[in-house]
């Protein structure tokens, strides 16, 4: 009985490995069928010296703005390879080649001169000159050792426009910067290559053909960029270049509504066709990479903060110490001296010694709930390199005096703005650069805004800073903002740049700008322009008020809004006739 238990057990043991071997074996099998192939084909291709394994690019979606121009597309051109140790008449191929190709053929020799398996001559080739290369081939006997494959190059139709934004592909096909590189998993969602076996013997195979119509059945990627709005604001960063020879800009427009991003732009920028020319600085961009003090911009705020904690009354009066006061052993200067300064006075002269008085009410939880509530605590990752805004350390109470005038944080002009958004309309919407996509069959899929804040202040303390914001304009620091049409609420900003070298802020370098929302009446739009570095006598108010101005009118033309200023004066018009 004992012994047949143990034979019993001998078979069910043998059974058990049986059948794990061919668990095993079925296991190894489907891993080769199904995810395993292309890598057990790398490795079969890498031992034999004619066969070459090479990613081919297919085609990739267009990026276009939210009227459907184009902003990237994949235009069809042709790459030319080679198996060197097989090529005939070296001389004559690369002479020949080079001449269509403008490769330079001292390079395309030294391809063909390499020890290496497989090569490229020449990427992404104008396709018109398909027959001739052909031709070239044919006629140096290379019909075996020499190739020519169909892809596709990226091509951005407007040059430079909204460069810094869209960012650009490599000769793979993929995005290395910007929207392009933010996009990669959109566009390869089916995958970005197909994968070739070339040989000079047996031409090439593809390890898993992919269809034309199926390669072609990629997605649009439709925009919040407005062509139009863009090529306004590059128009008036180049005026401002002109004008003041700065070191950088940054522009933005945002819908307030629904925190679209019509248009954005930097100073430098670059041709995205010809990347490889710029340097990685010149390709960067500025709105959500720099991070900047926002200067006299955070003065609203923390005003705001004040009022609504109950701390002061809209009547209050600061003395603002002739124009200078010590704070924590710095001495804090405005630009004029004031005496005493009823509190909306603080905001429309922008008096730095007012504002930290006041600033004095406020705890360490204030000005935490404060940053928490204009979303300074984190960034809000729509945009590839966004920056998050740097803040001090609340528990010293310099740094929150330091901070009301906007000294010792470092916010991005994405941020900022879209606080400002916040000012305007009671609500923090959630930035937003993708519109909707396309499919082949003309299916949408539309990415919906969000509102991530509903509430900043009570209604009474946002309606005072809105109508003293107004006044910072029409009356106040950044006269040169005011419109005659459209009615403007903003601030202007001027921040000295910190000097590591010698440890102080710099009495030469500074960043100035302007925020603001327009029509003021009923804010459709939030805006901010920053220039780096300007040359001269140079301020928030200066440098960047009376560009904002412009900018307000030019954009507001190309939407037909009416002018919201200018209603009074034409029902008095009517009224006398």
């Amino acid at each position: 009985m004992q012994e047949l238990r143990k034979e019993n057990s001998k078979i069910l043991l043998v059974s058990f490995l049986i059948f794990l071997g061919f668990s095993v074996l079925l296991l190894r099998t489907a891993y080769l069928q199904l995810v395993g192939r292309t890598e057990y084909v790398e490795k079969v291709a890498e031992k034999f010296p004619k066969i070459a394994l090479v990613n081919m690019p297919v085609y990739r979606g267009s990026i276009k703005d939210r009227r459907g121009n184009d902003l990237a597309l994949s235009i069809p051109t042709i790459s030319v390879y080679a198996f060197p140790k097989y090529v005939l008449n070296k001389e004559e191929l690369a002479s020949r080649l080079s001449a269509a190709t403008h490769v330079p053929e001292k390079q395309i020799l030294e391809s063909l001169n390499s020890h290496r398996k497989f090569v490229w001559l020449a990427r992404k080739v104008d396709k018109e000159l398909l027959p001739y290369i052909r031709g070239v081939i044919k006629d140096t006997d290379n019909m075996r050792a020499v190739g020519v494959q169909e892809d596709f190059k990226r091509f951005y139709p407007h040059g430079h426009l909204a460069s810094n934004l869209l960012g650009f592909c490599g000769d793979d096909g993929k995005g290395l910067e910007g929207l392009e590189y933010m996009l990669n998993t959109f566009f390869d969602e089916k995958g970005t290559n197909v994968r070739f076996l070339l040989s000079p013997e047996a031409g090439k195979l593809a390890i898993e053909p992919i269809a034309d119509i199926h390669v072609l059945k990629t997605e649009t990627v439709y925009t919040t960029i407005d062509l139009g709005v863009q090529s306004i604001l590059e128009d008036i960063r180049d005026q401002i270049v002109r004008d003041w020879k700065p070191k950088k800009v940054s522009i933005l427009v945002m819908d307030t509504k629904n925190g679209d991003i019509l248009g954005m732009t930097t100073y430098p920028y670059y041709d995205p066709n010809n990347y490889q020319r710029y340097s990685p600085w010149e390709r960067k961009n500025f709105v959500v990479t720099d991070l900047f003090e926002p200067g006299s911009v955070m003065k609203p705020f923390f005003l705001g903060m004040a009022l609504d904690k109950g701390y002061i009354p809209e009547n209050y009066v600061v003395n603002a110490g002739w124009g200078k006061t010590e704070v924590y052993g710095r001495i804090v200067r405005d630009v004029h001296p004031y005496g005493d300064l009823p509190l909306d006075q603080v905001l429309i002269k922008s008096s730095n010694v007012g504002m930290v008085k006041i600033a004095k009410f406020l705890s360490r939880k204030d000005v935490q709930e404060l940053m928490e509530k204009i979303h300074f605590k984190n960034t809000f990752g729509i945009l590839p390199g966004e920056t998050k805004p740097k803040l001090p350390d609340y528990r010293y109470p310099a740094n929150i005096l330091y901070s009301s005038i906007g000294q010792g944080l470092s916010v991005n002009l994405l941020n900022l703005c879209t606080a400002f958004s916040f000012l305007a309309t009671g609500k923090m919407v959630k930035p937003r650069i993708v519109l909707y996509t396309e499919d082949a069959q003309g299916n949408r899929t539309y990415y919906q805004s969000e509102v991530i804040r509903d509430r900043l202040f009570s209604p009474k303390v946002m309606n005072w800073l809105h109508r003293n914001l107004i006044r910072v304009v029409e009356e106040g620091t950044a006269k040169l903002a005011r419109s005659d049409y459209f009615t403007i609420a903003g601030k202007t900003g001027t921040s000295q740049k910190f000097d590591f070298r010698v440890g102080r802020y710099s009495r030469d370098k500074v960043v100035a700008y302007f925020v603001g929302y327009f029509p003021a009446t009923d804010p459709r739009f939030v805006a901010g322009i920053s220039v780096d570095e300007p040359k001269g006598l140079a301020y928030g108010g200066t440098a960047a008020a009376p560009y904002f101005k412009q900018m307000v009118e030019r954009v507001s033309a190309y939407y037909r809004l009416k002018p919201d200023k200018v209603k009074e004066s034409f029902s008095q018009i009517g009224r006398k006739k």
